[in-house]
């Protein structure tokens, strides 16, 4: 996953040159595939996609099956964040080099139908932007400090239909990571651990007015050199009542390798948070049910994603159930499908040695999984012993699935199942998307995005 501004002061010098040096080798290699092509144009899809390939960005609309894929980016490296909660705007972040590593990344968005692409800040990202649960609203951080004494502020903006972008707030941003509460209207923020400071979090207005304060641990001991620094990667449950996160240290190598997961009842601020287990601090591995009842998320030490990854369960008792079946297999990007009763998809393959072959995919036979609510276990997706399936994307009803199917490490094309009946019918609808791996074989950020209409 990139690290960008303040957590690239915290990673060694070691860990970022394999990083470095592992992406450039991926950028290459990516950079050599064809133009994305729409393959199947007799069926529709009910759905806006985004994705990239050749590292840049192109949108496609699903419903119009003879419609043309539209290229929005044409120099720099795009990296998608997420569609607006009306699907009429995609966010993400251009690089003006050939990776999202080592040069600075700007904010955009574009209408949903390519037509428009609009700059949101002159000013580099600090960290990357988050859209509004309930609005055509977004936040994000810019540092107008130097990279030695860096001072953030966090933006927010609204994006009216034209594309005008009309500042709401600027405030200082002296937290380590923030996340929009279900309102739309508040912010939780992560303030860090410091001298006689403990780890707190914090509800604020979107002006930065204070609501309440959580501490979550203990002050410090920074003479130890090594200690918990900061909750990062906030996940806040639907209604708003829970919040699950990272527990990072202030050693970036040390976190690269797994740090506490937790849950903090944000309806009984007196008591501890409770550990759920450890694992790679990416939010996206960490999934609440619509109705706030569980949590999904990934356990698991190691850096390596193609390893010692397993999928768990917490629920409002936050009480963990284990859903691996063991180190034999590898879970990753847990998903829930909108529709009660609540089922799980998930991607799981055999776990595999970390090894990076452009030729080959990461983890082979990697197929997506469903759990169903009274806990059974079936594979949705099946391919070939040399391909690999990422990024499920359930249909709001549950009936459809639209996933993207690798056949080399850095590349594939998007298909389309139902799920259930009809889960063996799958149509490929767009090949040649490309992406990178990402950090050791995370595959995030995701190379696709869906908005189902």
């Amino acid at each position: 996953m990139p690290v960008i501004g303040k957590w690239g002061k915290l990673i060694s010098l070691f860990v970022l040159l394999i990083v470095l040096v592992t992406t450039n080798g991926e950028v290459k290699v990516a950079a050599q595939s064809q133009q994305p092509e729409r393959v199947n144009k007799e069926i529709s899809v009910p759905a806006k996609i985004a994705f990239t390939s050749n590292q840049h960005l192109f949108l496609v609309d699903g419903r119009d099956a003879t419609g043309k894929i539209k290229q929005i980016t044409k120099d720099g490296y795009a990296q998608i964040v997420g569609w607006s909660p009306d699907g009429k705007w995609l966010l993400f972040v251009k690089y003006k080099g050939n990776d999202n590593y080592s040069t600075p990344g700007y904010v955009w968005i574009v209408r949903a139908d390519g037509s428009k692409a609009v700059q949101v800040d002159e000013r580099a990202v600090f960290e990357m932007p988050k859209w509004s649960p309930k609005a055509n609203k977004l936040a994000y951080t810019v540092n107008i400090g130097s990279n030695g004494a860096p001072s953030p502020l966090l933006i927010v903006k609204d994006v009216h239909d034209q594309g005008e972008v009309a500042l709401q707030s600027t405030t200082k941003a002296d937290f380590a990571d923030f996340a929009w509460m279900p309102d739309g209207e508040n912010m939780l923020v992560s303030l860090p651990a410091e001298k006689n400071k403990p780890m707190t979090l914090a509800l604020r207005t979107l002006a930065g007015k204070p609501l309440a304060a959580y501490p979550i641990a203990e002050p410090p001991k920074v003479e130890e050199g090594i200690y918990p620094w900061a909750a990062t990667g906030l996940q806040v449950s639907p209604d708003g009542k829970a919040v699950a996160y990272f527990v990072r240290y202030n050693s970036g190598s040390l976190s690269a390798d797994g740090v506490p997961i937790q849950w903090f009842d944000l309806t009984q601020p007196g008591k501890k948070p409770t550990e759920l287990g450890t694992g790679l601090a990416y939010p996206d591995w960490l999934a609440w049910t619509p109705n706030s009842e569980q949590l999904a998320f990934v356990d698991g030490t190691d850096r390596i994603a193609t390893t010692n990854k397993q999928l768990k369960l917490a629920d409002r008792a936050e009480k963990v159930k284990t859903v691996s079946p063991g180190p034999v297999v590898v879970d990753t990007h847990p998903v829930w499908i909108p529709k009660a009763p609540y089922t799980l998809l998930f991607t799981r393959g055999l776990a595999t040695a970390y090894s990076y072959d452009p030729k080959k995919v990461m983890v082979p036979e990697q197929g997506i999984w469903r759990r169903s609510a009274d806990g059974t276990e079936q594979q949705v997706t099946k391919g070939e012993a040399n391909t690999a399936d990422y990024y499920p994307a359930p249909s709001p009803d549950g009936k459809q699935l639209l996933f993207l199917r690798l056949d080399r490490a850095e590349h594939g094309s998007l298909f389309i199942q139902g799920i259930g009946e009809d889960a063996d019918k799958q149509v490929e609808l767009i090949k040649d998307i490309t992406g990178d791996i990402g950090y050791y074989a995370n595959y995030l950020p995701p190379w696709v995005s869906v908005y189902w209409e």
